[in-house]
């Protein structure tokens, strides 16, 4: 049986995916595995190599943080979870890490201000097209409207 892993980042759209994955994850009874990427290709190069080890830190630290909360959450729904950091790439430690558990869903978040796109050209929807591209894995696009939803009342 695969598992459900959850790329979180923090934000409406990671709110959105980790609330997603979890009903999954209840629904299917499939381990949830929460993932952070700290990338350190996102600091700028003219950064000092001892602040650059100091902001990694801080990402890492940041990462562990958002773990917790996700975690937390599924702790709330009854469900057990795992939390994992990876660094490098996000693109390429999402993609190895997925491989790596045997994954058969991957669910993302969307940032805020992204909107379904008919076209699917926008940055997130291209990370899902070239994960799913690489590996066997389904890519679940969660939009941060999701949480608006689930917590307004059914219309009567």
């Amino acid at each position: 049986m695969g598992s459900i892993v959850c790329a979180t980042r923090g934000g409406e759209g990671s709110l959105a995916a980790q609330m997603v994955a979890i009903e999954q994850a209840k629904a299917t009874d499939k381990p949830l595995i929460f993932l952070y990427v700290v990338d350190p290709h996102s600091l700028d190069d003219d950064i000092d190599v001892s602040l650059k080890e100091a902001l990694l830190a801080e990402l890492n630290w940041m990462g562990e943080t958002l773990l917790r909360i996700a975690q937390r959450r599924a702790d709330e729904a009854y469900l057990s979870t795992e939390v994992r950091i990876r660094r490098g790439n996000v693109r390429d430690e999402i993609a190895r890490f997925v491989n790596d558990v045997k994954a058969d869903t991957l669910v993302l978040g969307a940032p805020r201000g992204t909107t379904a796109n008919v076209f699917g050209d926008d940055a997130i929807e291209r990370l899902a097209r070239w994960i799913e591209e690489h590996t066997a894995v389904a890519v679940k696009i969660v939009r941060p409207d999701y949480v608006k939803q689930a917590k307004e009342p059914a219309n009567r």
